[in-house]
């Protein structure tokens, strides 16, 4: 063998294989082959599904890791503005201690101007100064000129009266806006959050973060937020040396503007947010300082959340943050669509393939089965041949004796003996058409009796339903009654006289359960000796065409009176009228 056909060899040995390698076994025509596409085609599907679960995920992880930077990204921010916002009050005290106290109002004015507050600072109402006092009349009416010093108002301390042994008035708040301008002259101190606050203000001597609080403020008509106030005390130095409280520098802030100062540098609004001061509250839970519009509407169907602690000058908070949806482009999840959507095309090729490669299998069986059944069909014909010349001679000789027997002269034999034989190639050549599309049972039993016998029994001994074969059938019961007529005539003379034949048939069942019953039945002229009787070529031939082309069953009963032949196959449901 050349190395060119080796290689080939080779090559087609491997393909034939690749199925068995894959673990797959080539069997068309069976239940297993006719599946196996669309086993294919699920273990094609169930791998694509599984790549692209892994990469939504890998997807989703990658979503979430952006959720959680940028919520770190905003509690930083906040840290950072709040941490600035502390740092301009740390500053103005500093501009009271180089003042000694004594801030006038268009000093303050100007240094709060510089900061820019409203541009630089959103967020923060503003920075005021709130006088450390003694409860008392008079300390309330210096409060009252300080104010009117400053702001050429005439304001008295509000509340007008209070429990407290101390009050701590607004004098100076800029930039002076309608909100501000009505916060002048209120004393903080005789609300109780804005007290505590004071309180470990004064203690600590650090910036002090209130709890949740209404800002006065808000009095004013517009929108209302909740807020939250800082406080840094202010310690005046006496001329001893010694230093007392002289007030609070401090900066309310509007929660709704902080947030927003935040949230809006962030596009798309990929997320809504709570704030939570964790220590507010009795119930352990907070208050709400901030929350985002439709808030709970998100955090209830969103699986995407995060939740950030953070120190506010004391103070703890919490904030939540959910996904709104937007956090995810319209390419986000583009990975897994177009695996998800390459694995269903690739699991329908391979199961179109594998579908065409079955198919030429079977078409490769189909043929080597075809070709098969033609060199078996081809000998059983040869056979056939063989054995029907035999018969027609055997028949002819017995025609012969017999039209001799009932002659009168040559001439009237010559007659009789010449339609016998036209009958017989009539009824074969009827036999042998393999185009027939139906035939009637009744006229294929007829014509063949009469090809061998010369005559057709009456109705009464040849009878049954009318009963259409297919060519299938036609041809297997034609060799078949056509066999047992030649063997009736060879050993049970049914030629003679005393010789009785009676063929009957029956249907029985319904649709695809119907049977044919024919009953074959020879009465002999004489005895019969049964243990004479072989079992020749003809024989094996009914066997052949009632089992293997009818796939029925045939009964034999010889007798020394005769022989009765019982056959039953199924019939199509189309068979018969």
């Amino acid at each position: 063998m050349s190395t060119a056909l080796s290689r080939r060899f080779r090559l087609k040995t491997l393909i034939g294989k690749l199925p068995r390698l894959a673990g797959f076994n080539m069997l068309p025509g069976t239940r297993l082959g006719r599946f196996q596409p669309y086993a294919i085609f699920l273990v094609a599907l169930c791998l694509g599904f599984a790549m692209t679960v892994a990469v939504y995920r890998a997807e989703t992880a990658a979503n979430q890791a952006r959720f959680e930077r940028l919520a770190d990204e905003t509690v930083d921010r906040m840290n950072n503005r709040i941490g600035q916002h502390i740092a301009l009050l740390t500053a103005t005290r500093g501009l009271f201690e180089a003042q000694e106290g004594f801030l006038n109002r268009p000093t303050f004015q100007r240094f709060v101007q510089g900061l820019d507050l409203l541009n630089e600072y959103a967020g923060v109402q503003g920075i005021g100064f709130a006088r450390y006092v003694s409860s008392g009349p008079a300390n309330e009416i210096e409060v009252s000129a300080e104010i009117k010093r400053n702001y050429d108002i005439t304001r008295q301390v509000i509340p007008p009266v209070t429990s407290e042994p101390y009050r701590t008035p607004i004098v100076l708040i800029e930039p002076l806006d309608d909100r501000n301008r009505e916060a002048i002259g209120y004393d903080m101190y005789s609300e109780a959050t804005r007290r505590a606050a004071m309180i470990r203000a004064m203690v600590s001597g650090e910036p002090t973060a209130s709890a949740p609080v209404r800002l006065v403020q808000e009095n004013v008509e517009g929108p209302a937020q909740m807020g939250f106030l800082v406080y840094l005390p202010y310690m005046a130095k006496k001329p001893d040396g010694s230093s007392s409280l002289d007030g609070f520098v401090y900066a309310p802030f509007r929660a709704g503007d902080l947030h927003s100062a935040i949230i809006d540098r962030i596009p798309g609004e990929p997320f809504v947010i709570q704030t939570t001061d964790s220590d507010a509250g009795s119930d352990g839970r907070g208050v709400v300082l901030y929350q985002s519009q439709g808030f709970e509407a998100f955090a209830a169907t969103s699986n995407m959340k995060a939740s950030r602690a953070l120190d506010v000058a004391g103070r703890h908070w919490r904030m939540q943050f959910v996904a709104t949806g937007t956090l995810s482009d319209a390419f986000a999840h583009l990975g897994s669509l177009l695996i998800g959507a390459v694995s269903i095309l690739l699991a329908g090729a391979l199961m179109a393939l594998n579908r065409i490669q079955l198919k030429h299998l079977e078409s490769a069986q189909t043929i080597a089965e075809f070709s098969r059944k033609s060199a078996e069909q081809k000998d059983l014909l040869l056979g056939e041949m063989k054995h029907r010349i035999k018969n027609h001679i055997a028949r002819i000789q017995a025609m012969a004796r017999q039209t001799l027997r009932n002659s009168s002269d040559l001439q009237t034999f010559e007659k009789t003996f010449s339609a016998r034989l036209q009958s017989m190639a009539n009824a074969q050549d009827l036999l042998t058409r393999s185009h027939w599309d139906k035939a009637e049972l009744k006229k294929l039993i007829a014509g063949e009796l009469e090809q061998v016998f010369g005559t057709v029994p009456p109705d009464d001994k040849l009878n049954g339903p009318v009963v259409q074969l297919d060519p299938g059938q036609t041809q297997a019961m034609g060799l078949t009654v056509h066999e047992l007529a030649t063997n009736a005539m060879k050993y049970g003379q049914i030629t003679d006289d005393e010789g009785d034949l009676t063929v009957k048939w029956s249907v029985k069942g319904r649709g695809k359960k119907r049977m044919l019953h024919l009953h074959w039945r020879e009465k002999a002229a004489a005895r019969i000796d049964v243990n004479a009787q072989g079992k020749g070529f003809g024989s094996r031939l009914i066997e052949a065409n009632i089992k293997g082309e009818l796939k029925g069953e045939i009964e034999r009963q010889l007798t020394p009176e005769g022989l009765t032949v019982i056959i039953r196959f199924p019939l199509e449901e189309s068979d018969g009228v």
